[in-house]
């Protein structure tokens, strides 16, 4: 047996409830790229997107989690292609780094209205930090102390996606192998097991959004989305935000808003938008869960940069 002290206890509660297999983030209506690979080329310019998040501040091994995106079209072709890079440290010992590439199809079937359709593929790394890990039992076959433990897995996502100049909405699924979580032991021999902590399970994603222009510099944009996987309730982030700056994009642009994630937190969002090229956001989550009380809140940075267009829209 192990002993689990509070931030292990924490650790384990982030990876067996929502979201915890999948990247959370707060400012996901900035970069639904992350969960929907149908995303891909349905702009008319290539962006990188940076999205850093801190979980649980002021606890000792709070999850971490980093991602690196880029994607955008085929300058002649309704498709586009895209990937990203995405590290996620749970707790003091656990770790994945991700490597994925994606693919999207997309084309009118309205004067303003489109569809696209993508595929995502990729490989995971999964470790544990056996020196990190506080063993009881030193002849414990699943994690010995001092032991570096590592898994690499593939892993799919599907999804599709409807937008028009105002409103969008999409459907997808994540970690569609459902892949185990599952480690030799370094001195293994025929009667030593794989040790296996848990599966990936799919999870399903509907999103969407609507941008109400109440005149040409003031708009109001609600957005939502819907998260399910296995043996779950499911779980909604629900979001408004109002934009001031010119429609047209000339000169600045000012974003600020809040948004609830059931049974989770309540977040506090602003963001700043430079000549349509440079965009930053920013986050806070005060939680609202029964791990609220040990930690100062959970904080998010994400930072875009567009390339000029090279497609007509």
């Amino acid at each position: 047996m192990k002993k689990i002290s509070l931030v292990g206890l924490l650790a384990c509660l982030w990876l067996v409830a929502w979201p915890s297999q999948d990247p959370l983030y707060s400012q996901f209506m900035t970069n639904p790229f992350l969960i929907n690979p149908a995303l891909t080329g349905t702009y008319p310019y290539y962006q990188i997107i940076t999205n850093n998040r801190i979980q649980w501040t002021g606890l000792t091994g709070a999850p971490i989690t980093n991602t690196l995106s880029m994607y955008g079209p085929f300058k002649s072709q309704p498709m586009g292609v895209g990937g990203y890079i995405m590290s996620d440290m749970v707790g003091e010992a656990e770790s994945r780094i991700s490597i994925n590439g994606s693919y999207a199809y997309n084309y009118a079937i309205a004067e303003d209205l489109k569809i696209s359709m993508g595929l995502m593929l990729g490989i995971m790394q999964h470790k544990i930090d056996g020196s990190k890990l506080r063993i009881e039992d030193p002849n414990d076959q699943a994690f010995q102390e001092g032991q570096m433990y590592s898994n690499i897995k593939p892993d799919a996502t599907v999804g599709v996606y409807v937008y028009s100049s105002t409103y969008n909405g999409g459907i997808s699924v994540t970690n569609l192998f459902g892949n185990k979580l599952q480690f030799d032991n370094p001195e293994s021999t025929d009667t030593v097991p794989r040790s296996t902590i848990g599966r990936l399970k799919q999870h399903f994603y509907i999103h969407g959004g609507y941008k109400y222009y109440v005149n040409r510099d003031l708009a109001i944009e609600p957005t939502l989305i819907i998260k399910k996987a296995a043996a779950t309730t499911p779980q909604v982030d629900f979001n408004v935000r109002a934009w001031y700056g010119q429609r047209a994009w000339d000169g600045t642009k000012v974003w600020g808003g809040i948004s609830y994630r059931s049974e989770d937190a309540l977040s506090v969002l602003i963001g700043v938008v430079y000549q349509r090229k440079i965009e930053v956001g920013y986050s806070y989550d005060i939680g609202l869960n029964k791990i609220s009380p040990y930690n100062n809140g959970s904080h998010e940075i994400m930072i875009t940069f567009r390339f000029n267009n090279f497609q007509e829209l």
